[in-house]
């Protein structure tokens, strides 16, 4: 059996592991109606689903919300599986999503990753196999879901991606966070900000989490975690994000004026960052260059007129830099 009650009134649905340690799932939230958070890879969990909710002596017809917390293709790739399994569901997105939802195959490479192309070619494709489907509606932050004692919220910050969402659900006092964090398993800094995110975003949804009343934190790549497991698990989230921008003011403070790439593999050595394949030909840098942007917003670094083998330099403003032997790590 690959789903279990996790919470009274909610359901995992899991599949293989990644070879990162992330899990392909599916939460299922019941009460009077029934709401599916996510539908996972295309063609892998989908029919465990509605076992799941036959196992639970419920009926198809009782779920009415597919809903998802992000645009990429593990989200939305069994989306039309799950409506066929469910035709009185309504999918449902973030209003930002719906682009994306349409034309997965073109605005995953061109909006959300920069794909390393071999002859041609991306050298991975999870958008090939995914076709464009139009959701029913859309929500943005602060909208809500009524199920029956379970209401729903939608807490919106566009960290991760442009069309992410997190759902609190009421009655459980529980947040499925989506791929806002813990996406990798055991490093905490492995987190992904797509082209579309913003790193503020992604830090306001952080400290969102860690100041809610929740007992139950669901993370869409992991299992669930409660009470004193679920505040270490946002204490660490956050450490490893304010860890990640630290890391980089150190590098410009000690090295001085660095390339992009000399950035990298400072901050990722530090840090103890590594993408596996496949995944490092779509998301190696693209984190990197949210928090470089942020930075440069916040006027904290900027890109220097000088360059290094024509490669542009980025250096730190004086007021910013900081004493890597006065810094504690967590």
């Amino acid at each position: 059996m690959t789903f279990n009650e996790i919470n009274d009134g909610i359901w995992n649905v899991y599949g293989d592991h990644g070879e990162g340690g992330e899990r392909n799932a599916i939460y299922i939230i019941m009460d009077e109606n029934i709401a599916i958070i996510d539908t996972g890879l295309r063609g892998t969990i989908q029919h465990e689903v509605l076992e799941c909710i036959e196992y639970a002596n419920r009926k198809p017809k009782e779920v009415k919300y597919i809903l998802l917390t992000r645009e990429h293709h593990d989200a939305i790739g069994g989306a039309r599986q799950l409506l066929d399994y469910f035709p009185k569901a309504e999918l449902v997105c973030h209003k930002a999503a719906e682009e994306t939802l349409r034309k997965p195959y073109l605005y995953l490479p061109e909006k959300h990753f920069e794909p390393n192309k071999k002859g041609g070619r991306f050298t991975f494709q999870p958008w090939e196999r995914l076709s464009g489907i139009k959701p029913h509606a859309v929500f943005e932050d602060g909208d809500k879901f009524p199920l029956g004692k379970t209401t729903l919220y939608v807490v919106a910050y566009p960290g991760f991606s442009q069309g992410h969402a997190m759902f609190f659900s009421s009655k459980q006092k529980a947040i499925f966070t989506g791929a806002e964090l813990y996406i990798y398993p055991m490093r905490f800094s492995n987190y992904l900000i797509d082209k579309t995110g913003s790193a503020a975003e992604r830090e306001k949804a952080l400290e969102f989490i860690s100041r809610a009343k929740i007992d139950m934190i669901c993370p869409a790549y992991d299992g669930a975690y409660i009470g004193s497991q679920a505040k270490e698990l946002i204490k660490q989230a956050l450490a490893a994000h304010k860890n990640f921008e630290e890391t980089i003011l150190i590098t410009l403070t000690t090295r001085g004026a660095c390339t992009f790439d000399e950035i990298r593999d400072e901050v990722y050595l530090s840090l103890g960052i590594e993408w596996y394949k496949p995944w490092k030909d779509l998301v190696d840098d693209l984190t990197l260059k949210a928090h470089l942007k942020q930075l440069e917003e916040e006027d904290k670094i900027f890109r220097s007129s000088k360059t290094r083998r024509k490669e542009p330099l980025w250096e730190i403003h004086e007021e910013h830099k900081i004493d890597p032997e006065k810094t504690l790590y967590y």
